[in-house]
């Protein structure tokens, strides 16, 4: 039978979108919690009952008083410590017990909410928290030029972009694997029970399992990607102009968000031009001169200097596995009359009339 006081069990029942999923479900919801169940079966007893719970759990309009808070709370501070648990009575008392059982159940969820009712003004104040000392945060920053592979303390894998950074504490506490990211990075997240993983990026918040999947967020062009791979994740939106705040994806799909705008789209995406850049792989496709010689300069960490025009319209396709800049400025060689000098991290580029 499951614990009442099961962390997964009060973790269910306190996370709005799961009590909002069981009251309201659609499509959507369903897909990312059925996926929740399948990648967690050691606790698909909790999930049931958690299930169970918030459909029988209806006060409809009644309102507890505030003696009955203060009652619902001192059984969850004066509960019993013994494992063993009570049988039920027999005869006419039976359905009494249960209830007072779901009334215990009620209290825990009361506490998970008590910071809507006041709690500092209703736990005694003589019982002090034991200090926390946080975790070392740890940042890495890259710069144009220089792209990085991290394993995070958890074993989660993470490819780095140029111009990019990323802040995750030196170990994982609390009931969270929380990170920060500025830039571009593909996660390849490590699957743990009961612990979820956390990704905060500008204009979002990612809700992740065992997933893989890519995330862009660019401050220049103020706009955010996401790209799942594999897995299940829920894009939480923290843009108040939104009236959708969240949304789940499925492997396939890229939600991109226009943090100027306040909008965001969701469509289909192509992996292989999505992810290629952590292996090392420039992909081109229909790409005018300007972007073409920013995507080098960020990627080698160069300066591009150009002088004088095309004389032809530039159109760049073509894949470059992990090749020099100068042998990529050879190959445009054959293409476009230029000419090229590389001095350090100065590249000058001329067209030839």
């Amino acid at each position: 039978m499951t614990n009442p006081n099961s962390p997964i069990f009060i973790q269910l029942i306190s996370d709005e979108e799961f009590v909002r999923w069981v009251r309201e479900p659609n499509r959507e919801t369903t897909f990312f919690w059925d996926n929740w169940r399948q990648n967690h079966t050691i606790y698909r007893s909790d999930f049931e009952k958690a299930v169970e719970f918030i459909k029988r759990l209806d006060f409809g309009n009644q309102q507890l008083s505030e003696s009955e808070c203060n009652e619902l709370l001192g059984l969850i501070l004066n509960a019993e410590t013994s494992r063993t648990p009570r049988k039920p009575p027999s005869g006419g008392h039976v359905r009494e017990w249960f209830a007072k059982q779901w009334v215990r159940v009620a209290a825990i969820l009361l506490v998970s909410f008590m910071g809507a009712f006041g709690a500092d003004q209703l736990l005694p104040t003589s019982v002090e928290e034991p200090a926390v000392h946080a975790p070392t945060m740890v940042s890495v920053n890259n710069p144009k030029g220089r792209k990085s592979i991290l394993k995070l303390p958890d074993g989660t894998l993470v490819h780095l972009s140029y111009e990019s950074s990323l802040v995750f504490p030196e170990h994982f506490t609390g009931a969270i694997r929380r990170v920060e990211l500025s830039g571009e990075a593909f996660f390849d997240v490590a699957h743990i029970d009961s612990l979820p993983f956390q990704v905060v990026a500008d204009g979002i918040q990612l809700d992740v399992l065992g997933t893989s999947f890519n995330v862009k967020a660019s401050k220049k062009e103020f706009n955010t990607q996401v790209s799942l791979v594999s897995g299940s994740l829920r894009v939480n939106l923290m843009d108040n102009r939104l009236q959708r705040k969240n949304h789940l994806l499925v492997p396939g799909e890229q939600l991109s968000l226009d943090r100027k705008s306040g909008t965001f789209s969701v469509g289909s995406f192509n992996v292989e031009a999505t992810i290629a850049w952590k292996d090392g792989v420039l992909l081109f496709k229909d790409t005018g001169m300007l972007e073409f010689f920013e995507v080098l300069e960020k990627w080698y960490g160069v300066n591009i200097q150009l002088f004088g025009s095309p004389q032809k319209e530039w159109q760049m396709n073509g894949r470059y596995d992990n090749e020099l800049l100068e042998d990529i400025l050879v190959g445009l060689q054959f293409v476009y009359p230029i000419d090229y000098q590389i001095k350090g991290r100065n590249v000058i580029i001329k067209f030839i009339d």
